[in-house]
């Protein structure tokens, strides 16, 4: 019975287990949404395909028979069960619930993430987040991550991805390197007074990022020098924060080291360029819940929401 079970004979099964409940085509009709009419052909067709009659009417009542009966009693559990799994199939797909893998920037996760996560985490207790600081974009799929979030264009085009946010990069330094350096009047000066520069390694190409200066639509490239080469951006800005050297960073979380004094912004009418922001999820087919909430929680704490889907 199950092997052929389709839509049209849950639909006979579940009005002829009304029918039997409200000994009434009438009342049944009113119960499932249906005409009563609708509910006697249901019903015939039903026996048609069973090859017994199931109800017995009268103009008095209406009776299931005991083959209706017996077959009730079989199909009932199963029909239940599915109501049962229909409805958690529900439940998850509308609640925030079980875990949630998330591939992250470094940076992003400590400056930006970490301090909002409690605030996620009470509001969808039912979660579990696992947050993993990744240097490169991770296969999604194979390495069983449900978001990723990136600085960088995309690269992968099987992937869906939202652009959240387009960070200016900016050049700073702390107050000690510029005491006792001196301070950089224009991008040029890096290099014909020889400054130390930070440098980041880029890791789609394992090259040292390059140095560019934008003030409208002119561009300026700078081939900076510097003894320290890194590859987490953490390392980079604290090393910059200590007075090592000059450094590019990305405008996200500077606020509170710009505020009290530990760095300071070289060449702002040079600070045009930017850095975008992006979250990528396998795919756009029926998301779930828990991915929808937190690229929501990302997008709604940062300054801009930029939300195009690529």
């Amino acid at each position: 019975m199950m092997e052929d079970l389709d839509g049209g004979l849950v639909d006979g099964l579940i009005t002829l287990a009304a029918v039997a409940d409200t000994r009434s085509f009438g009342r049944a009709a009113e119960r499932l949404g249906k005409t009563q009419p609708a509910v006697s052909r249901i019903i015939a067709r039903l026996e048609d395909r069973i090859g017994a009659r199931l109800v017995s009417r009268t103009s008095r009542k209406v009776e299931v028979t005991e083959a209706g009966h017996d077959l009730l009693a079989r199909v009932l559990p199963h029909l239940q069960g599915i109501d049962d799994a229909t409805a958690q199939a529900v439940e998850h797909g509308t609640a925030v619930r079980g875990t949630l893998r998330v591939a992250c920037d470094a940076l992003f996760s400590r400056l930006v993430l970490a301090p909002q996560l409690t605030a996620f985490l009470r509001d969808h207790p039912s979660l579990q987040l696992k947050l993993e600081t990744k240097s490169q974009l991770p296969d999604l799929v194979s390495e069983g991550f449900d978001v990723a979030v990136r600085f960088g264009m995309p690269t992968l085009p099987t992937l869906v991805c939202r652009r959240l946010f387009d960070a200016r990069v900016l050049t700073v330094a702390a107050p000690a390197y510029l005491a006792r350096r001196g301070r950089p009047a224009h991008p040029n000066d890096l290099i014909e007074h020889d400054h130390e520069c930070i440098l980041a390694i880029d890791p789609s190409t394992g090259r040292p990022f390059d140095w560019e200066f934008w003030n409208g639509e002119q561009k300026l490239a700078v081939d900076v020098r510097g003894h320290l080469t890194v590859t987490d951006a953490g390392t980079k800005l604290g090393a910059c924060v200590a007075g090592h050297g000059i450094a590019q960073v990305i405008d996200i979380g500077l606020d509170e080291y710009l505020r009290e004094g530990q760095l300071e912004v070289l060449f702002p009418e040079w600070a045009d360029e930017t850095f975008p922001l992006y979250v990528y999820y396998p795919s756009r087919h029926q998301v779930p819940r828990k991915v929808r909430a937190f690229i929501d929680f990302i997008a709604g704490g940062l300054p801009i929401d930029a939300a195009g889907e690529g």
